[in-house]
């Protein structure tokens, strides 16, 4: 009878294997790997030099987790090919491996297995696997369209400005980074100089306008898509999408008067800009570092909150921070049962809730009080401030790409620690968790005595 042995690779596999939650976050990991393998080679950058390991897998981390903090600028210092890999990563890290994969599957006519349909319902947010692999079909049909009609329209402001073949390629490269909420942009060869981002183009509405409205297309998640779509024919919104697109709109209003009010003499459509962007997306028409601190503090609340779950953006998720203004609100008005938007939201709901802020608050200002130490030096001369690390933390865990401390000039041993964090903000640090948690043979939990204590 053969002797069958078990590799540590098999092993390794059967327990990526055992958890959906395990295939989301070790395929991203897969994909940073092999963005930095190919960002790393020569050819990649223009003057023909390697960018180095560091570089490499912070420039593929930010791409893949959709950020948009950068090292070099992205037009001027890679190639057309390193540029072609940053995008292919921007599309891979926005709609993710595991939905890319799962389109195939239906494409090829091959009948998905449950384990398949499973980590697809986890990738997407869904909430049930039974019509999942339509709702991935949809979101590739969906991201195409979007992405091509932006594309066309930013192609044809820039162009009229830099040419058609160069307006082109920035055109749709931008509405790809935008969509994905990824804030890569190519015009750092143009009027606004490196790591400009949209700055030279903040008299231009319809490029502005355009770019917002693909920023909050990406942000509102797949399965707001999938129910507007259905919208003609069932005539109502689910729960899910109603709190979404309500909270959307409330964040996108007050973080605008809150800039405004904050800048003094900023103009509206900067205002507009900056609050759209700053829930996750890392475009900017504005300085970052010229921002007051009230700015920057709005920006830091927005960035922290983020868009839809089950979108291409960061952060806590505007769900969770509804859930979690809910549940301080209901206790305020001595209530029974959480209540949002004439809804009773079940315990396990608003519990996972605060263990997500918990743990992204930890790691947020844990991360900051190490970068503190490591940017002592600049710290005490005063080109930089505490704030300006809180902020470059949070747009890192967001995964939102804008910076005030500006990110080159920060240190290497900064660049290693923002890594991982970018990587914990797009996998989700509640999901990263409980992947990582050893699953337990079942078993009953003894009853404990209740404990009583003070609080507040």
């Amino acid at each position: 009878m053969p002797v069958v042995r078990k590799t540590k690779s098999s092993t390794f596999l059967r327990w990526v294997n055992a958890r959906p939650g395990r295939v989301i976050a070790t395929s991203f990991l897969l994909v940073i790997l092999v963005g930095s393998a190919l960002l790393i080679l020569p050819f990649a950058s223009r003057d023909r030099r390697s960018i180095g390991l560091l570089q490499a897998v912070f420039t593929a981390t930010s791409a893949t987790c959709v950020t948009g903090l950068v090292t070099v600028d992205t037009a001027t210092h890679w190639s057309l090919f390193g540029k072609v890999v940053i995008l292919a990563l921007i599309q891979i890290g926005g709609l993710g491996l595991v939905t890319i994969t799962s389109f195939f599957y239906t494409f090829m006519r091959r009948k998905a297995t449950l384990k398949t349909m499973m980590t697809a319902q986890e990738s997407t947010a869904s909430f049930g696997f039974v019509d999942v692999m339509r709702l991935v079909r949809k979101i590739i049909l969906i991201t195409f369209v979007i992405e091509m009609t932006g594309g066309l329209i930013l192609s044809w402001r820039l162009s009229a400005s830099l040419g058609w073949a160069r307006g082109i390629g920035k055109g749709f490269f931008l509405a790809v980074s935008a969509f994905c909420n990824a804030g890569f942009d190519l015009l750092g060869d143009t009027a606004g100089g490196p790591f400009s981002s949209l700055v030279a183009y903040r008299d231009d509405p319809v490029l502005l306008l355009t770019v917002s409205l693909l920023i909050i297309l990406g942000g509102l998640g797949f399965v707001v898509w999938s129910d507007l779509l259905e919208l003609p024919r069932s005539r109502r919104l689910k729960f899910h999408s109603k709190v979404v697109l309500a909270w959307t709109g409330i964040l996108l209003a007050a973080g605008t008067v809150l800039i405004l009010a904050a800048e003094g003499n900023g103009r509206f459509l900067d205002a507009v800009f900056q609050s759209v962007t700053s829930r996750t997306a890392g475009f900017n028409s504005i300085d970052q570092a010229g921002l007051s601190d009230g700015a920057k503090f709005t920006t830091i609340i927005l960035m922290f909150i983020g868009a839809a779950p089950g979108s291409t953006a960061g952060g806590i998720k505007i769900t969770t921070f509804a859930i979690v203004a809910a549940t301080i609100l209901s206790d305020i008005r001595g209530r029974d049962n959480i209540l949002l938007m004439r809804h009773r939201l079940p315990r396990e709901t608003f519990t996972r809730a605060f263990a997500i802020v918990g743990l992204a608050l930890s790691i947020v200002l844990s991360v900051t009080l190490l970068l503190s130490l490591v940017e002592r030096p600049a710290l005490e001369r005063g080109s930089l401030s505490f704030l300006d690390l809180l902020f470059e933390t949070t747009s890192a865990f967001a995964t939102v790409g804008l910076s005030a401390a500006g990110t080159p000039g920060l240190s290497p041993w900064t660049w290693a620690i923002l890594i991982p964090v970018m990587y914990l903000g797009r996998v989700g640090p509640a999901s990263f968790a409980i992947s990582l948690a050893m699953q337990r043979p079942a078993h009953k939990e003894p009853v404990y005595p209740e404990g009583r204590t003070l609080v507040g």
